[in-house]
């Protein structure tokens, strides 16, 4: 009986604790977001809240779920062969985040594109995604009282295809999308190649890193059983949808400066619509001012911003060029 705890749910915890952890990483990304990016639009920050409170929510349940199991039904072991309904609301949320993140970049590419197949697929990805969470979550809940982990995990296994394959897919695309996007504006000014080869590593970790966190868990969930060792990662993959969306938005230059810092040259970030460079025929265009750079589809006047920051700037690296 000793190993029907130690098996899975060694693990479990484990999982638990870390998405913990990464629940205090998006506390840091929500306050840095709040505190440089005053100025975005109204939606962008609802989206912003929105996400953060959908990423709290689960947490809440995760910790309910071992509250139940380790402290109400302390000493009853039963109770580990059993579901509840604190444990099956985790599909339900990560849907819900992983289709709302997905979006997000769907948007982003379409500013950076304006390509409709590309955002149709990720969109049609994110809302197949978050259906099969949802329906993941009302199986769930419906017989989590009435049968083992062995058969809660038999009623799963169709809607967590649903699920999970989209999401893993959508987010293989996003990750492709963008380093293509960045690989073609790439041009002969090194300081400029270097900024867009940062950001393409920090893109295809991002999109790389959840699809594989979901694809472990759909291979968990189709091939172990008798044993939920798919809440091993299941825990996880919410926290890193959130955490990949905020590192993005704190990604651009800061909207506000200490006091005493030199000014900064006037910059467009990515979420405005409003542009202050004449408009070219086509393609992308690069802007690399202080610690930022732009990404710019003339054609339309819409900006995408993105940041990193390089202590090794000089004054005259702090210079606009285009590519």
């Amino acid at each position: 009986m000793s190993s029907v705890i130690s098996d899975p749910f060694g693990g479990v915890v484990v999982s638990v604790f870390l998405s913990i952890l990464l629940l205090g990483a998006m506390f840091v990304q929500l306050y840095i977001y709040f505190d440089r990016y005053p100025k975005d639009n109204i939606w962008l920050k609802v989206f912003v809240i929105v996400l953060f409170a959908l990423d709290v929510l689960n947490s809440v349940f995760v910790v309910m779920w071992v509250y139940k199991l380790l402290i109400d039904n302390f000493g009853n072991l039963v109770a580990f062969t059993k579901a509840d309904w604190t444990a099956t609301t985790d599909p339900l949320l990560a849907g819900i985040m992983a289709g709302m993140v997905q979006g997000f970049f769907a948007w982003k590419i379409w500013v950076l594109t304006k390509n409709y197949y590309y955002v149709g697929v990720i969109v049609i990805c994110a809302l197949t995604s978050s259906a099969g969470g949802i329906a993941t979550s009302i199986i769930g809940f419906l017989v989590n009282n009435s049968v083992d982990w062995n058969g809660l995990r038999n009623k799963l296994d169709a809607p967590s295809l649903v699920w999970l394959i989209p999401a893993a897919l959508g987010d293989l695309i996003i990750a492709v999308v963008i380093t293509m996007c960045l690989q073609r504006a790439k041009g002969s000014i090194r300081r400029t190649n270097r900024i867009l080869n940062r950001i393409i590593r920090l893109t295809m970790q991002n999109g790389l890193l959840t699809a594989t966190v979901a694809i472990i868990d759909l291979g968990l969930i189709l091939g172990v059983k008798r044993q939920p060792y798919y809440l091993c990662v299941a825990f996880i993959l919410p926290k890193l949808y959130t955490n990949s969306a905020l590192s993005s938005l704190n990604a651009r230059r800061p909207h506000t400066q200490d006091i005493g810092d030199e000014a900064a040259a006037p910059t467009v970030p990515w979420n405005s619509t409003e542009g202050h460079a004449p408009p070219r025929s086509q393609g992308v265009f690069i802007s690399v001012e202080y610690e930022s750079h732009e990404m710019r589809d003339a054609r339309n006047q819409k900006n995408v911003s993105m940041v990193l920051s390089d202590d090794s700037d000089t004054p005259e690296d702090k210079t606009c060029r285009s590519v």
